[in-house]
C-alpha cells in the first residue's frame, strides 16, 4: 500500500516538539555513520518574470533534488520553484513567483519515502510542512548546546514561514524566553507576525522598525529572510548572543569571523551542487552567480576553517563541548538543508498516518517497476 499525504495531513501529523525529537535521533545516527545524507543539487535555467507593474525582472526555473536514508527510511525530496530576482529595500531578494504558489503548500515539493527493509515505494509526501518544521528544529536542538542557558529575549529578522518555525523551535528548546522582537521592511507583515504569534502562554511578541532592534538585547538571533546579501552587521552583536541562520549569505564574511563559535548542519554537507543552463534569457544576475561562485558556505570568508567547523552530530554527541562560557557569541550556520532531515520527517509523518487512518491509498499499479 502507498499512501499520498498532502500538506494538510501532514501539518495535523507532525508538530515541532516530533520533528526536534526525530531530528535530533537522525542527526546522532548521521554522526556515527548509522545514516547517510547527500549533497543537495539545484538546476537553474534562467527566465524572466513580468510584475505587477510590467517590470521585466530576471528570473529561472530551480529544480531541487536531495536525498538521504535514515536507519528504517530512504527518500528522495525534490522542489520545482519559478523564482525572480530584485532590488527590495536597499537588499537584493530572492522570491518565488505568484503563479506557483498553491492555497494547500507554499511550495511545489513532493517527498518520496521508501522502505529500506524491503526498497518498496511506501509514501508521497507533501513537502511544505516538513520544509519548514525541519530548519526551525534543527536550529532549536544546536540552541541548546549554543544558547545562554537563562536567554529570554529572540529577535527574528524576517516574517514567513521559516521564521514562524523558528520561533515555535525557540520556545521549545529554551523555556525562559519572554519577549520576541520581530521586523520586516514590510510593517504589514511583521504586525501579521505579531497576531499569529499571539496565543496562551506564549511570550510578549513586538515589532520593530529595524532589523539593529530586532538583534541588540537579545541573546537569541534568528536571521530567516530571503535576503542574498547582508541583513545583520557585526556592530550589533553582543557578548552571548546566539545566532542561526537559515541563508549563509544574510551573515557578510567579517561577521562570521566574530564569532566564537561556529557550527554547521553537517561537515560532510557544507553546500550543493548548482548547475546554470546558458539560454538566451540568461545570464542569471551578477549577485546570483556571486553567490553560487562563493560557495556554501562562503567562500569569501577565508579565514574560517569551514571543514573542521563543529557540526550539529559533534554537539549532540558531545564531540564538542559547545558553550563554555556566558560572554561567548555563537552560530549555527543553518543554511544547506539536505535529505537527511526529510528522510527523518517523512518518516514520522509515514507512521503517523498510519496508525491514525490518514492518508489516501494509491494503487500499486501506478508505479509498476516498484512492485
Amino acid at each position: 500500500m502507498i499512501l499520498a499525504i498532502d500538506n494538510a495531513e501532514a501539518q495535523r501529523l507532525l508538530d515541532m516538539e516530533l520533528s526536534m525529537s526525530a531530528l535530533e535521533e537522525a542527526y546522532r545516527d548521521l554522526g556515527t555513520g548509522a545514516s547517510i545524507t547527500s549533497p543537495r543539487i539545484d538546476l537553474l535555467t534562467p527566465d524572466s518574470y513580468v510584475d505587477g507593474d510590467g517590470n521585466t525582472l530576471p528570473g529561472a526555473h530551480s529544480l531541487k533534488t536531495m536525498s538521504a536514508a535514515t536507519r528504517k527510511y530512504a527518500a528522495i525530496r525534490f522542489l520545482t520553484d519559478k523564482l525572480f530576482w530584485q532590488e527590495r529595500n536597499g537588499n537584493f531578494r530572492r522570491d518565488r513567483t505568484p503563479g506557483t504558489r498553491r492555497a494547500h503548500s507554499v511550495t511545489r515539493g513532493l517527498l518520496l519515502l521508501f522502505s529500506v527493509e524491503t526498497g518498496d515505494l511506501l509514501a508521497l509526501v507533501s513537502e511544505g510542512h516538513i520544509r519548514n518544521l525541519r530548519v526551525g528544529a534543527a536550529a532549536g536542538l544546536a540552541a541548546r548546546h549554543l544558547a545562554r542557558t537563562d536567554a529570554s529575549t529572540l529577535g527574528v529578522l524576517g516574517t514567513g514561514f521559516m521564521a514562524r518555525a523558528h520561533l515555535d523551535a525557540m520556545l521549545k528548546a529554551m523555556k525562559g524566553i519572554e519577549s520576541v522582537r520581530v521586523f520586516s521592511p514590510n510593517p504589514e507583515h511583521r504586525q501579521r507576525f505579531v497576531e499569529d504569534s499571539r496565543g496562551e502562554g506564549r511570550p510578549e511578541t513586538v515589532a520593530v522598525d529595524s532589523p539593529e532592534n530586532a538583534v541588540r538585547g537579545s541573546e537569541i538571533v534568528v536571521v530567516a529572510t530571503n535576503a542574498l546579501t547582508p541583513v545583520i552587521q557585526t556592530g550589533w552583536l553582543e557578548p552571548g548572543m546566539y545566532v542561526c541562520s537559515v541563508r549563509h549569505c544574510e551573515i557578510a564574511p567579517e561577521t562570521f569571523g566574530r564569532f566564537d563559535i561556529l557550527a554547521v548542519n553537517s561537515k560532510e554537507n557544507l553546500g550543493p551542487t548548482t548547475f546554470v543552463a546558458r539560454n538566451a534569457k540568461g545570464p542569471l544576475p551578477e549577485q546570483v552567480l556571486l553567490d553560487i561562485d562563493k560557495g556554501y558556505p562562503p567562500g569569501d570568508a577565508v579565514e574560517i576553517d569551514w571543514g573542521h567547523a563543529p557540526d550539529l552530530p559533534d554537539l549532540l554527541l558531545e564531540r564538542h563541548p559547545g558553550r563554555t562560557d556566558p560572554a561567548q557569541v555563537a552560530c549555527f550556520n543553518n543554511s544547506v538543508g539536505f535529505g537527511l532531515q526529510f528522510a527523518a520527517l517523512a518518516g514520522k509523518v509515514y507512521e503517523a498516518a498510519v496508525s491514525r487512518g490518514a492518508g489516501r491509498e494509491v494503487p500499486d499499479d501506478v508505479f509498476p517497476d516498484l512492485f
